[in-house]
């Protein structure tokens, strides 16, 4: 009986023996001596019985039993000899029997090298089996800023607190963010735990395999990661395999965009295509008005941000008057965001705006269910096919306060009070600080942050005698204090002495959006910027970022304000102009060179000319921490 699925088995090997061969690929297995002789080791560990999986094990530990397998562990020595006998044998064995002694082997780079029982794993992988039990001893490489050294360490971080050894991940920092999307992050998991993720795993491995067959070069894991950012990992543990596998078809492009390195295109102004009119209108004329929401997950009485975006929707409103149709949502959290989303399309809205990066995930979900609606949201999260996001280059105007706060540095020192560390916010601090280094070379900026817990950042500025300030950029309606803008403390410090503050007109950004979307157009920048990610980030030279001023602000600060002003809007002035320098002394742009606005976005680092850091996510207040989980800063953390 045996030997009949060794003649099954050789034939399989052969196939593949001859197809390396083929390809140039040396067709038997890897051999892990010769592999780290190679590599720098710096510990070798046992972890003792280890639920070994079978695709995982790659090769032999040394190459004496090599060449008697092909690549994929299927035997290529002839029938007649005693190798065919064994393997034969040991087939009937365990199919009867099963496992009864453990494989040897040694793990390197989460890949398995049998040392002892290479027969035992090819029968094993011959019977489809899924896993083998096996002693093994982790060879561990020295550090190194390899990428693929990198992320071994931070999987072995998470197998130390999960067990699992059955993903991979092919970018860095995945492995985190699997943690982070599935846990605390610090806790070891239960038994329960493990197998709850088992579970989803092998439903969602079981679908992306094969659809993503020698079309993408991801792993299974990183896609996991991808589909949790999106559907949750609470909703995602309640879905069956059929609903993961119509979600995997509705988010596809998701999945090809990562893959491809989330290309991206940052639309920096309103492009000509996108201001073109259709030879048949979207909207034709004489119809209803088109119906487009505002989704805020905070209501513009209590939040600055949502006031801000509630004046650009009556903005749009009144400017484009009866061709649309402009409402709005307050207060949605992610809990009822869904069911809010799909109440807003029923209701007759073609255009959807949600108006926070925490409601980015349910506006990917809502977007693939309702293919047909024009959904955007705005935020900072760049990788997206499926929807476009927006966001307002700031750091354009905090470059200006910069440049007026260190012309205006009489006494005293300058302090900048930033709220979540998050994509986008370290542009607007070192653009502040490098407009105060302009015109005040040696003066200090200390940083502060609102959200960090158990900590007062005014005690901070009292105790480093700041006396100007850049905090928030706007004040609501319904807040009475003044700390907002650039501000000056007067003597007994009680007293604010506002001076300039930047101002999004997020009006001007809708205002182009929709006349697009009216004229038949919005599809064009799609067409010409093909399988890429479209982002809006604008600023002073769209009129969507100005900087407005009080009468407190003296003549010559004003003329100054006015000048760059006029450069960034003609695009005469980049704020971000090299030389750079971060805290730790390093080059970050040279003299004469500037920061691209897609690379200010992800900055993780602070000028030299900064006092403070940027917080780690567990120094957080509770409320910041889902925001910075869906669009904090790589800060390796």
């Amino acid at each position: 009986m045996g030997m009949n699925d060794y003649v099954k088995a050789l034939k399989m090997g052969d196939k593949e023996y001859r197809a390396c061969v083929g390809k140039g690929l040396h067709p038997y297995l890897p051999v892990l001596d010769e592999l780290v002789s190679r590599v720098d080791i710096e510990a070798q560990v046992p972890l003792g019985l280890v639920e070994i999986p079978i695709k995982s094990i790659v090769g032999t530990y040394s190459a004496g039993r090599t060449t008697a397998f092909a690549r994929n562990f299927m035997p290529i020595l002839d029938t007649d000899s005693e190798f065919a006998m064994k393997w034969a044998q040991l087939y009937d064995d365990l199919e009867a029997d099963g496992l009864r002694d453990p494989v040897k082997a040694y793990e390197f780079n989460n890949r398995f090298y049998i040392m002892e029982g290479n027969k035992r794993v090819s029968v094993f992988k011959y019977m489809d089996a899924v896993s083998i039990e096996g002693n093994v001893t982790r060879m561990i490489p020295k550090r190194s800023d390899e990428p693929a050294v990198k992320i071994y360490y931070e999987f072995m971080d998470f197998y130390e607190l999960t067990g699992i050894n059955y993903l991979y991940m092919s970018r860095e920092g995945n492995f985190k963010k699997l943690l982070m999307y599935t846990s605390d992050g610090e806790t070891k998991w239960t038994k329960e735990q493990e197998q709850d993720f088992r579970a989803l795993y092998t439903f969602f491995e079981n679908e992306f395999l094969p659809r993503a067959k020698d079309k993408l070069t991801i792993t299974c894991g990183d896609a996991l990661c991808v589909y949790l950012s999106i559907y949750g990992y609470r909703e995602a543990l309640e879905k069956t395999q059929n609903e993961i596998r119509l979600d995997l078809a509705r988010l596809w492009n998701e999945f090809v965009n990562y893959n491809n390195g989330s290309e991206m295109t940052m639309i920096l102004n309103p492009t000509p295509e996108s201001r073109k009119t259709a030879l048949s209108r979207l909207i034709p004329m004489g119809s209803s008005p088109l119906k487009v929401v505002f989704v805020h997950d905070r209501s513009a009485s209590r939040s600055s941000w949502t006031y801000a975006h509630e004046l650009g929707r009556k903005y749009v409103q009144d400017t484009l008057g009866d061709k649309i149709q402009a409402s709005a949502v307050e207060r949605v959290d992610n809990e009822d965001a869904d069911d809010i989303l799909d109440a807003a399309i029923e209701a007759g809205n073609r255009v959807v705006f949600t108006t926070s990066p925490k409601l980015m995930p349910a506006t990917l979900r809502a977007a693939a269910k309702h293919p047909d609606i024009t959904f955007l949201n705005c935020s900072m999260n760049l990788g997206h096919q499926t929807i476009r996001s927006y966001y307002l280059r700031i750091y354009e105007a905090k470059f200006i306060l910069g440049a007026i706060a260190g012309a205006m540095q009489n006494e005293g020192n300058i302090g900048y009070l930033a709220d979540y560390p998050i994509n986008g916010a370290t542009a607007d601090i070192n653009a502040f600080a490098m407009g105060v280094q302009m015109t005040r070379p040696g003066a200090r900026v200390f940083l502060e942050w609102s959200m960090v817990k158990d900590h007062d950042p005014f005690d901070a500025f009292r105790e480093h005698n700041v006396r100007l300030i850049s905090a928030r950029d706007i004040n609501a309606t319904a807040s009475a204090g003044r700390e907002f803008g650039l501000y000056a403390l007067r003597d007994g410090e009680e007293s604010h002495l506002n001076l300039a503050m930047p101002v999004g007109h997020w009006g001007k950004l809708y205002e182009e959006i929709l006349r697009s979307i009216l004229r038949g157009a919005y599809k064009n920048d799609e067409n010409v910027f093909a399988d890429q990610a479209l982002n809006y980030f604008w600023g002073m030279s769209s009129d969507a970022v100005d900087v407005i001023y009080s009468r407190n602000l003296p003549a010559g600060p004003i003329r100054l304000l006015r000048n760059l002003r006029s450069g960034i809007r003609n695009m005469d002035i980049n704020p971000l102009t090299g030389p750079v320098y971060a805290q730790d002394g390093s080059l970050k742009c040279e003299d004469g060179q500037t920061i691209s606005a897609k690379d200010a976005v992800h900055l993780n680092w602070l000028c030299e000319n900064i006092e403070g850091s940027i917080p780690k996510i567990s120094e957080l207040r509770e409320e910041a921490l889902e925001l910075v989980r869906i669009q904090g800063l790589d800060t390796g953390e």
